[in-house]
């Protein structure tokens, strides 16, 4: 199964990263999120 999510996010932060800095991060924060709510639903149910 393939899930594309097209999400934009605004750093708090307004430091000078490079885009691929950048992509890293985001690509964490929104991993940790979606695995949050992926556990959620399994206690859920």
């Amino acid at each position: 199964m393939e899930v594309v999510y097209n999400v934009k996010y605004k750093f708090k932060n307004n430091e000078d990263k490079t885009q691929e800095e950048i992509k890293n991060i985001f690509n964490k924060k929104l991993l940790n999120v979606i695995i949050k709510l992926e556990n959620q639903e399994l206690n859920n149910s």
